[in-house]
């Protein structure tokens, strides 16, 4: 800090104020430029996708547990490590407080939001995107469904209640066919029908929920033989159960840092109206290009998992929801906000440092200097916020089977897009009881399968 607080004692000294002082110190020392970046979180990413829980679990715990803005991320992805290690129960726990933190608009912090236009959105308390906020209900869910304590149909309708709420939202602020990039997932109605089913008594409901599902993902095919049984009233043959393999399949969404050409009107606007405040129409703010988060959803092979019971093929499970399309969609459509921030930040940083020169007595070609060397740093300085949870599947796929009450083992092995093995096969073994539903939740993100267990 030798060289900041060189340039605090001589900016105290001249006619500046003390608080314009300040907020130079910020610019030039770039809050975002200056912050140390955690790369705990990566070598995280990386052992989960390897199967390597436990080690997965202390890097994101040190994290999570920790002050940094970084931690609630973090916790988003201890979440699902917890998940694949078979502490469903540890999971819900966390996710629920993390939903009811991110609810709370006590724990928005205005210092936060201030800091992060003097810097970046890097030093603000971490705000989920509305993607993750509907993953976290939909991973309540599923967590519910494996240790079978009766909300994953609560969860579920939360799920698709905050994805319609996304949808007012954007729609109020003018986006058009936001029903379309807002859409309810399939996962809701697909729990019900399933929950329903179970009783062996509400297949009328059932049958709703599923022709919901088709209406929603008309490429899931399973629907259809899940709407024959229950017109049949045939939740399972008699002596057999209903086994459900719940796949988290391939690498969800992340964020990356690209820079977005500023070449709209807005931003035209935007240098216009501070050339009018500044009374100097010759002095535009540099807005060529800023940083944004941008999705992106990296490369995994697996596209589904081949299942067999005891030597004997079962099939292969089926995409029910796709996480990272609705990611990118929502992304996409969400980006003009995005990239109004980015402006908004922009120009409170170039304006804050034309009056600070102003303040200090600087004119003509010095000033211009100052502003040009500053606004530099300033851009340099800058980095898009891609805090992410960024261990979310690509997608959520399911498969049923019946089979025979008694112990079984389960095969499984991931499949490419061609159908090709990769990988080795996993094992583990399920009880089936007679007319009941019995969960088994994999993590296939990569070329191996992964009981949680």
């Amino acid at each position: 800090m030798g060289d900041c607080d060189a340039g605090t004692r001589s900016l105290g000294t001249g006619r500046m104020p003390l608080g314009r002082a300040i907020v130079v110190l910020l610019l030039v020392c770039g809050l975002g430029g200056c912050r140390s970046l955690t790369h705990g979180v990566e070598r995280a990413r990386g052992a989960y996708h390897l199967g390597r829980f436990d080690a997965a679990h202390a890097e994101l715990t040190k994290i999570a547990d920790g002050r940094t803005p970084r931690a609630p991320a973090a916790a988003l992805d201890l979440a699902m490590v917890e998940i694949a290690s078979g502490k469903a129960e540890q999971a819900i726990k966390r996710l629920r407080k993390l939903r009811d933190d991110f609810e709370d608009p006590s724990l928005t912090a205005p210092v936060g939001d201030l800091a992060s236009l003097i810097a970046d959105d890097n030093v603000r308390q971490y705000r989920p995107s509305g993607y993750e906020q509907v993953m976290i209900r939909s991973m309540l869910a599923l967590s519910s469904l494996a240790v079978g304590d009766g909300d994953a149909d609560s969860y579920a309708l939360q799920a698709q209640m905050f994805q319609q709420d996304l949808a007012r939202q954007a729609e109020s602020r003018g986006l058009k066919l936001s029903q379309d990039v807002y859409q309810p997932l399939a996962l809701a109605p697909y729990l019900r029908g399933v929950l329903r089913e179970s009783t062996m008594r509400d297949y009328d409901d059932a049958i709703r929920a599923y022709e919901q599902v088709t209406h929603l993902r008309p490429s899931f095919a399973p629907a259809a033989l899940d709407i024959q049984r229950c017109v049949n009233g045939i939740h399972s043959p008699p002596d057999h159960g209903a086994l459900y393999v719940i796949a988290l399949v391939g690498r969800g969404p992340v964020l990356d840092e690209v820079s977005a050409e500023a070449t709209t009107t807005a931003l035209q606007i935007a240098s216009q109206v501070y050339s009018i405040a500044e009374h100097e129409r010759w002095m535009l703010p540099n807005l060529v290009s800023i940083k944004v988060p941008e999705v992106r959803i990296p490369y995994s092979p697996a596209a589904a998992v081949s299942l067999d019971s005891s030597g004997v093929w079962l099939g292969a499970t089926q995409p029910l929801v796709d996480v990272g399309e609705m990611a990118v969609r929502q992304s996409e459509a969400e980006m003009p906000w995005t990239l109004a921030r980015a402006v908004a930040r922009r120009v409170a940083k170039e304006v804050a440092v034309s009056q600070t020169a102003k303040a200090a007595g600087l004119t003509g070609g010095g000033r211009e200097i100052a502003r040009f060397a500053s606004v530099n740093l300033i851009s340099l300085g800058e980095h898009a916020d891609t805090r992410c949870w960024g261990l979310l599947p690509r997608e959520v796929q399911v498969l049923r089977a019946e089979l025979p009450v008694g112990t079984h083992q389960l095969g499984m092995r991931v499949v490419d897009a061609s159908g090709r093995a990769l990988g080795v096969q996993s094992k583990t073994d399920v009880r089936i009881e007679n007319g009941r539903n019995t969960y088994v939740t994999v993590v296939a993100s990569d070329r191996e399968a992964f009981v949680a267990r």
